[in-house]
């Protein structure tokens, strides 16, 4: 074989193992937000749309009220964003998954508090809503109850 082949099936073999160990370390990583019994999620799939994080509590009855909102707000405007409650008493397993049934929850529940990632404070006052916008940015801060046609006027949806 010409010394030019040689070198060009040298030069591919590597092209090749380090796509493959791109590859695997991407398909290793860890998600950046952690969903009670579902899947993780990576933020840079969730790039275009709007990203709406509240937090609720069951002692907080203004929160109870605005989760069918939320509901609604998933379920109408799935294309164009993504609807999250976050337990402000961080709870896990049983107890939080009698709390997401008893109050009908049918968006996706964060087990990961996303302020360490937007490195936002959360009152102590609740409910509180934190919406990202398409470009991963936090965008808006909404102090009580929402509603889904308050929150479409805001992202012009």
């Amino acid at each position: 074989e010409s010394s030019f082949k040689k070198y060009y099936i040298k030069i591919m073999k590597s092209i090749f193992n380090n796509f493959l160990i791109i590859f695997l370390l991407l398909s290793c990583s860890k998600p950046d937000l952690n969903v009670f019994e579902g899947k993780g999620v990576f933020l840079d799939d969730l790039k275009g749309k709007w990203i709406v994080f509240n937090y609720w509590a069951d002692w907080c009855p203004p929160c109870i009220k605005e989760i069918p909102e939320l509901n609604n707000l998933q379920s109408n405007f799935s294309k164009d964003l993504k609807v999250f409650l976050i337990n402000f008493d961080m709870l896990e397993g049983e107890e939080l998954k009698q709390q997401l049934e008893k109050f009908n929850v049918q968006v996706d529940s964060l087990l990961t508090d996303p302020s360490v990632i937007y490195n936002w404070i959360i009152p102590e006052n609740l409910p509180v809503t934190f919406i990202v916008n398409r470009k991963g940015e936090l965008e808006y801060t909404l102090a009580g109850p929402q509603t889904e046609e308050e929150i479409i006027k805001l992202l012009s949806l």
